[in-house]
């Protein structure tokens, strides 16, 4: 998992773009990885454990295995533990969370999406309304006889999501 990450900040160094393929190379490098751990942060008290996406993923699928097949939550334990997961199943978990980040974002409600050392955000979904801007013409594509008009163009009303980022109040 470290060297992917190391990967991907070189080349980030260069391209900034969103990366859908390093997305789910991430994704399945932590669901693949048992060594990988994620910081669990609490808004006020700072560090406050650790988890293994790995060992949550692999309980996850042995919880749905032992309800699906009946077999006992061990046994289901025992042949969970050596699964591999996959391309589709890293494009599948980001996929939904993105699915569910755009959901509850439509209930208007704020979503804290991280939590960790030096970081503390969340996502809240603002509609905007529609809206009159004054733009030159060269923007716009008139141009007569060498000289510039300007004119408006109509925004659309749209929905956009804000991230709200406050310094952690455990590093306060």
């Amino acid at each position: 998992m470290k060297e992917l990450m190391n990967e991907i900040r070189e080349v980030t160094k260069k391209q900034k773009a969103a990366s859908k393929v390093d997305e789910i190379k991430v994704m399945k490098a932590m669901l693949n990885d048992p060594n990988y751990s994620v910081s669990i942060y609490d808004r006020s008290k700072g560090l406050i454990g650790s988890r293994c996406p790995r060992e949550e993923a692999v309980s996850f699928i042995a919880s749905v295995s032992a309800s699906i097949t009946g077999l006992d939550s061990n046994s289901a334990k025992e042949i969970a533990k050596d699964y591999e997961f996959t391309k589709k199943d890293a494009i599948f978990l980001i996929e939904n969370s993105k699915d569910f980040i755009n959901t509850y974002l439509d209930t208007g409600r704020k979503l804290p999406i991280i939590q960790s050392e030096t970081t503390q955000a969340a996502l809240i979904k603002k509609h905007v309304e529609s809206k009159e801007k004054k733009v030159s013409s060269v923007l716009m594509g008139n141009v007569n006889n060498n000289k510039v008009e300007s004119g408006t163009v109509t925004i659309p009303a749209f929905d956009k999501v804000i991230c709200k980022s406050n310094c952690p109040k455990y590093l306060k």
